[in-house]
């Protein structure tokens, strides 16, 4: 018999303070949410009693149902939209066309300005009072009065639009250095085969940026479903709680209502809601790779 192999210890060694930063950052916040959402606990986290699954009645509610509903709009409206202008833009600037440099950078602008200075910015822009569109429509006489754009019935239309604004450079960017790995050669073949304009899109690109479509859906699901200071910022989650998303609710419950266990409940349910999406969107992108 072969003796066995002594295993080398040395790399799990290595290893153990990676798992223990884990599970500092990740595992003991999420086991206090865990429990959190079976408890009665204050804003300053004084544990007032163990209440089942009473939290979890909430997300029974047709409160819960509505702001579910608005979110869920929110977040495919948002990602519809980044898709459509962040890859129209993506393949514009793949081109070698005059300033594309210049045009790459500016498009990168809305992507690093802050979530509260953004909100801000637009929350001025947009006012109905004085905000400079409506400033501009009316000195050039498109509009006889205001357009009410953060009012109850344009608000959540408007943070939509916001949230696209904000959104587009990340797609545009994964999706140009998708681009940059196509050989130039794939190209020329599909001219030589009559594939061009959209043919070529839909038969040469398309195929090979969906993995990066995929992977780009997935995490600006994610972020969107979590965004709260944008939202907040611009109109507080009214009028009338018509721009109430998910995030926004487990901030009232929790800093407002002063109830961690009832915002706890709902922010777990979000958690698994969307890893579950994930989860099927990444499985997916791993059965087109193979």
């Amino acid at each position: 018999m072969k003796p066995k192999k002594k295993r080398n210890k040395l790399p799990y060694i290595y290893l153990i303070p990676a798992v223990v930063i884990i599970v500092a950052i990740f595992a003991i916040p999420l086991f206090n949410l865990l429990w959190y959402s079976f408890a009665k606990v204050d804003l300053i986290g004084n544990f007032r009693g163990w209440v089942g699954l009473k939290n979890y009645e909430y997300l029974l509610t047709p409160a819960f149902g509505k702001t579910l509903v608005r979110t869920l709009i929110w977040v495919v409206c948002g990602i519809a939209g980044i898709f459509l202008v962040g890859t129209t833009l993506a393949l514009a600037l793949n081109k070698p066309i005059p300033g594309r440099g210049f045009f790459r950078t500016v498009v990168i602008i809305p992507w690093v300005i802050p979530h509260v200075f953004a909100g801000t910015m637009w929350s001025w822009v947009l006012n109905s009072s004085n905000g400079i569109v409506n400033t501009i429509l009316l000195s050039l006489g498109i509009i006889n009065q205001p357009i009410s754009f953060l009012g109850a019935d344009l608000a959540l239309a408007t943070v939509i639009f916001i949230r696209i604004w904000k959104g587009v450079p990340f797609l545009v960017m994964s999706l140009l250095s998708a681009l940059q790995t196509i050989p130039s050669e794939v190209e020329e073949a599909a001219r030589l085969d009559g594939a061009l304009g959209l043919k070529y899109f839909w038969h040469i690109t398309l195929p090979l940026l969906k993995p990066v479509m995929i992977m780009s859906g997935t995490i600006l699901m994610a972020w969107s479903f979590t965004i709260f200071d944008l939202v907040y910022v611009i109109t507080g989650g009214g009028p009338l709680n018509v721009t109430e998303l998910l995030s926004i609710t487990i901030y009232k419950k929790a800093f407002i209502n002063s109830d961690l266990g009832g915002a706890a409940a709902i922010a777990i349910f979000t958690m698994i809601f969307v890893s579950i999406i994930a989860f099927f969107l990444m499985r997916h992108n791993a059965k087109e790779e193979n």
